[in-house]
């Protein structure tokens, strides 16, 4: 058992894909504070968590290199994770060695300010509203089945034909300090990051695919060409026949839409613009601007980290208020616009971020409850 455990860990700290399996068993371990404390060290380690500010005299692309995981493993980075690898199986049996010593004797306090989880709100056509945050019974209607068997994501699956011509809507909410992963009627998989909320037909019954969405989200649509999907943003659509693209559409921020493969058009009365892999459109008073960007930037948050290149501070914070679910007080209105470099995994502690970004000696930060408060560093 301790072996699984370890590979386990091993898997959950490389980003590998985990089994339901091993899913809830990562989880169950997870749930006790001390194991919580030695994963997130392990973190600490294996992330190699670093942030610089563009303010500072340093080569950006370099300095960039070291903050983001790339595919091709560093020779230090090849020196941490063998490191990891001996000192994994003596940490896991010291821990599990002194662990129930630690259940008498560790009192857990619950973080006012944490990171996000799998959180959102189903509403239905009737109007009845549906907790998501675990696993429900499943529903029906318009001749599709419901269900969050995984409890990490909301299938909708075909199961009768339908005759009606007529769609019937539901909707999902994803709150701040939440995330969820919807698959929709026709095979299409949708992942909401916080703060979040899509309309969307039970069964997609006319000749088009529409959805409605405010907020940030992935999608993976499934291909039908004679049934074009159409994502509704604000005042303008994105159509699509078979691509995967990232949305991003929250209030006092420009409309960004990235591609990451096939193609997609952008409708905006008798504006049209097409995108190619690789491609960024930004929705800047009332104009497209088209540039060309690293897919990778835009999508970390799909994968469980937060990619920060030469991003201003306010930005920066109001991403990490949406997962984290804080308020914001600026002591100097100037340090919004300190841009910073930073790569850490979304699972990280509040605390942790702070001493990322402090570590650019420019800015200092503290929680007061649910309020983080930034102010310039002193001399």
């Amino acid at each position: 058992m301790e072996k699984e455990l370890e590979e386990i860990i091993m898997k959950q700290l490389a980003f590998d894909e985990l089994s339901e399996e091993e899913k809830a068993y990562f989880e169950e371990w997870y749930k006790e504070s001390s194991h919580q404390k030695y994963f997130q060290e392990l973190l600490k380690i294996h992330s190699g968590i670093m942030a610089y500010s563009v303010k500072d005299h340093v080569d950006r692309e370099k300095a960039w290199r070291k903050v983001r995981p790339v595919r091709k493993i560093s020779r230090i980075y090849e020196v941490l994770k063998y490191a990891v690898i001996l000192l994994l199986p003596l940490c896991i049996g010291i821990l599990l060695f002194t662990r129930e010593r630690e259940k008498t004797t560790t009192v857990y306090v619950e973080p006012i300010v944490k990171p996000g989880g799998k959180l959102a709100v189903l509403r239905l056509s009737t109007g009845k509203q549906v907790e998501l945050s675990e696993r429900v019974a499943s529903m029906s209607e318009q001749g599709a089945k419901i269900s969050n068997s995984t409890n990490n994501e909301l299938v909708y699956k075909l199961v009768e034909d339908v005759t009606s011509t007529e769609d019937v809507y539901n909707t999902i909410t994803v709150p701040r300090g939440g995330e969820y992963k919807l698959v929709l009627a026709d095979g299409t998989t949708v992942w909401l990051n916080s703060d979040s909320y899509i309309r969307f037909p039970v069964t997609f019954s006319g000749d088009k695919r529409q959805v409605e969405l405010r907020g940030e989200a992935y999608f993976e649509v499934a291909k039908n060409m004679e049934k074009p999907f159409i994502v509704r943003i604000n005042d303008y659509d994105i159509c699509v026949t078979g691509t995967q693209f990232n949305v991003r559409d929250y209030s006092n921020e420009s409309v960004v839409t990235t591609l990451v493969e096939g193609s997609i058009q952008l409708e905006r009365g008798k504006q049209i613009q097409k995108l190619v892999p690789g491609q960024q459109a930004l929705l800047v008073n009332g104009r497209w601007i088209i540039k060309e960007v690293d897919v990778t930037d835009f999508i970390g948050w799909r994968e469980g980290a937060f990619n920060f290149k030469e991003v201003c501070l306010e930005n920066i914070i109001n991403e990490l208020a949406r997962w984290y679910d804080f308020d914001v007080y600026y002591q100097n209105a100037e340090v919004k616009n300190y841009h910073f470099t930073a790569w850490f995994r979304r699972n990280a502690s509040i605390e942790e971020v702070i001493e990322v970004l402090e570590k650019t000696k420019k800015i200092q930060m503290r929680l007061d409850g649910k309020t983080l408060i930034v102010q310039k560093k002193s001399i």
